[in-house]
């Protein structure tokens, strides 16, 4: 405990990690809640209206996010830092705004199921949840940038928690309908801005808005590293958005419940190089120098991470599936071990973004990325009717291991000017 104390690097790579965690087990009560109180058709309305508030704020902060991550350290000043993160705050709850609107107008066009969003409590209460969603993550990155990741894993747990004992408390009070279910999300986001706020304030004085020509000249600053962050991380974060829907388009629906187990279960090992690669980014941002140093204690933690849940699944991956169904792992089994093989050169490419992030190479990020997703969305679709939802699996192999010769060759082309004076020495 001493050693993850003193260690940033593996402290904030596992309260990442601890933080998707207890997101995800609060979250699947919270549905387990709203499937025992409220009918079908309200849980699956609502479902769909929270995953579209929780994809706007996706595209409104991750480039802002990764943007303060890299330019907050960078502030030598408390007058630099607020302007910095008030002008990246203000960047995402107006990208937030504006992507909602057009959500708004566009989804009930798609589905008369979506026309709720005329009312204007339920696009009120979508808004106030979507914007809420924003400002948090906003917050969390900022704690990322402080290498305070515990703050963050605070922040959530309590939001997480609290929409479950929100929905508890609406039930009684506003029936057994959407706007109660969507009420209950909305609230315990907002609450939990009060203690990202609180929590914030303890490090560094915030509260001081400047003048929003200030505001705007300091985003213009930061357009670049907006663009190219946002480029970098869409490429990640939309795919596991994107494959399921090609899953069904391309085979089955039954297909894609076999397809989506599988994926949900291989994500407890997928999120660890991510988090512990997010960790570097954040501790590269204050000792750029350094980065190639600390990126090879990256590959060791996370080696010394994965290496047991790697071991589990291959030996105990047939006896989970079971769990679903027989059906489930006769038809699974075979994407969830390539899966676990694509996870390995995962983790280099993961670890090399961050690398190259903290370099400011952010078109090379952004094209290696979204490289390897396109290539990951092409050949699915090619090999999907041929060898069912293992195609995916080796997609993903083939782009992860593209990806992989692609750092190889980078690496050996820029060496020189890349490793730090005393790390060659």
């Amino acid at each position: 405990m001493r050693h993850v104390r003193g260690d940033s690097l593996l402290r904030n790579s596992l309260f990442i990690m601890t933080t998707t965690v207890v997101n995800s087990a609060f979250g699947f009560a919270f549905w387990v809640v709203a499937a025992r109180l409220f009918p079908t058709e309200v849980v699956g309305l609502t479902a769909a209206l929270i995953a579209a508030g929780t994809i706007i704020a996706l595209l409104a902060s991750l480039g802002v996010g990764a943007t303060l991550i890299q330019s907050l350290p960078e502030q030598r000043s408390s007058a630099g830092w607020s302007l910095t993160f008030w002008a990246g705050m203000t960047t995402a709850v107006a990208t937030s705004l504006v992507i909602g609107c057009v959500t708004f107008l566009v989804l009930p066009l798609v589905s008369s199921h979506f026309s709720v969003l005329h009312r204007p409590a339920y696009a009120a209460v979508l808004a106030v949840g979507t914007v809420a969603l924003t400002v948090g993550a906003v917050l969390d990155y900022s704690f990322l940038a402080q290498r305070a990741a515990g703050n963050m894993l605070s922040r959530n747990s309590v939001v997480a928690a609290g929409k479950v004992v929100a929905a508890l408390l609406l039930t009684v009070v506003a029936g057994h309908n959407a706007l109660a279910l969507l009420g209950a999300w909305a609230l315990a986001a907002s609450v939990g801005l009060g203690l990202g706020a609180g929590l914030l304030m303890r490090r560094i004085n915030f509260l001081h808005v400047p003048r929003p020509s200030a505001l705007a000249r300091r985003a213009q600053e930061l357009r670049s590293r907006l663009v190219g962050h946002q480029l970098i991380s869409m490429g990640a974060a939309l795919l596991p958005y994107l494959l399921p829907l090609l899953v069904t388009a391309r085979l089955s629906a039954t297909d894609n419940a076999y397809f989506y187990t599988t994926w949900m279960m291989a994500g407890i090992f997928l999120i660890i190089a991510p988090a512990v690669s997010q960790s570097l980014f954040a501790e590269g941002a204050h000792s750029p120098h350094d980065v190639l140093v600390k990126a090879r204690r990256a590959l060791t933690i996370i080696a010394l991470l994965i290496a047991p849940c790697i071991l589990v699944i291959l030996v105990m991956g047939a006896v989970l599936l079971s769990a679903f169904g027989p059906a489930y792992e006769h038809h699974s089994l075979g994407l969830l071990h390539v899966v676990v093989l694509a996870a390995i050169p995962d983790v280099i490419t993961n670890v090399y973004v961050a690398v190259l992030r903290v370099q400011g190479r952010l078109r090379t990020a952004a094209g290696l990325n979204l490289g390897m997703g396109v290539g990951i969305l092409a050949l699915s679709w090619m090999l999907l009717p041929v060898l069912g939802i293992s195609a995916i699996g080796w997609a993903w192999l083939a782009m992860q291991l593209s990806g992989c010769a692609f750092v190889v060759f980078d690496l050996a082309h820029r060496q020189p000017y890349l490793i730090p004076q005393e790390a060659a020495q």
